[in-house]
């Protein structure tokens, strides 16, 4: 008992790791505002799932879910006035509530509460207004508040220009009306793909997929743990590598509009791709073909990235290197979590539970959650 305690323990912390990650899973909220002479209108949406975290409201689907963003409307203003405000020539622009809305978006499988409000200052509006932003970054540190600006002329509803984004450590802003940066830049979209890898809870669990075998070999029939950690360490560099390059390619054309795909299809293979790479772990069978089929399905999850950025509310400029700045953040998260797990995982090599626990346990666990997600996806379930 006493050698297989810190294995456990091991195991224990990485299910925690998973299941905060997991608890990432929307990371984002938005505010989008217009601004007339003497009035400021706008819309606060946040993700009913964000809303059951905070307030522990059930918000169900469809005329449910509406019905309960509605009922927990008193509480939500609250803390909405508790936690954004607008102000500008020394003076707090009154918030008043106007109208509530459900906005569904079946492709990403979220609801977004829509709270409408109006701002009415004494006079007219100043020129430089500071923006105050504190919103639901207690759910984690990852959580992100985008808020953008739309002519007077542009529906609410529609798709806007995001002017800034906002974190627990950048939550004060001023934004000059006179000055406003007409579109999201390079630079600015490197951590929403930093962020939109860590909370990708499947493309996590397919590069978790990919590591587990690399600190095993085969050797005359018989699986012994790998010696050399250089040879560990070019098997990682090769694996993420092509995985790399395969979902870098296809976000890329897919961004750019060159080739389109139903976003259905793409999250069933995705799905379906940790199953197969996790059974391949199970049998463990290292070859060429093993590097093919993830140079393949990596195809399949750039164009999950590239849906997550097609789902994105605001207009870019310069989509070429936006679309590079997306994929530096992807890059970036996924090194990230590398860099846990896999020394993790070549520490605890030559435990004789390795084998059947951590990588044939762990591979069977992870297939059977993929499994489901690719009914749920694939035949329209969930």
């Amino acid at each position: 008992m006493r050698t297989r305690t810190p294995l456990i323990l091991i195991l224990i912390s990485i299910l925690g790791m998973t299941v905060n990650m997991f608890a990432h899973t929307q990371g984002e909220h938005y505010v989008v505002f217009k601004v007339w002479e003497d009035r400021i209108e706008g819309a606060i949406e946040i993700s009913t799932d964000d809303l059951e975290k905070k307030f522990g409201i059930e918000a169900g689907e469809g005329d449910a879910a509406l019905k309960a963003v509605v009922a927990n409307a008193p509480e939500a203003h609250a803390y909405i006035l508790e936690n954004f405000s607008i102000s500008g020539g020394g003076e707090a622009f009154p918030i008043e509530f106007t109208g509530i809305d459900l906005r569904e978006l079946p492709n990403v499988g979220l609801d977004f509460a829509v709270y409408r409000f109006e701002m009415k200052p004494g006079g007219s509006i100043p020129r430089v207004l500071e923006i105050e932003h504190n919103m639901l970054y207690e759910l984690g540190r990852l959580h992100r508040g985008l808020i953008g600006v739309i002519p007077t002329d542009a529906s609410i509803d529609g798709e806007w220009r995001a002017q800034m984004v906002f974190s627990s450590k950048n939550n004060i802003q001023e934004l000059d009306l006179m000055n406003i940066p007409e579109m999201l830049g390079a630079r600015a979209m490197v951590p929403q793909g930093v962020l939109h890898i860590w909370i990708g809870i499947d493309h996590i669990l397919f590069l978790l997929c990919l590591l587990l075998p690399t600190v095993l070999m085969r050797r005359e029939g018989d699986v012994i743990p790998v010696e050399k950690f250089n040879s560990v360490l070019w098997r990682v560099i090769k694996i993420v590598t092509l995985f790399t390059i395969a979902h870098s390619i296809t976000l890329c054309l897919a961004a750019l509009d060159f080739i389109s795909i139903s976003s259905r299809l793409v999250e069933s293979i995705i799905a379906l791709s940790i199953v197969l790479v996790g059974l391949s772990n199970i049998i463990f069978r290292v070859s060429g073909a093993t590097y093919i089929m993830i140079l393949i399905l990596g195809l399949f999850h750039g164009l999950g990235f590239a849906s997550v950025m097609g789902d994105l509310p605001f207009q870019m400029k310069d989509v070429l290197k936006v679309v590079i700045g997306f994929n530096i953040g992807v890059e970036l998260g996924q090194i990230a979590i590398v860099a846990v797990v896999f020394p993790i995982l070549y520490f605890l090599r030559k435990h004789p539970l390795y084998m059947p626990v951590v990588l044939q346990g762990g591979s069977a666990a992870l297939s059977l959650v993929a499994a489901y997600w690719f009914i749920q996806r694939a035949f329209g379930l969930g």
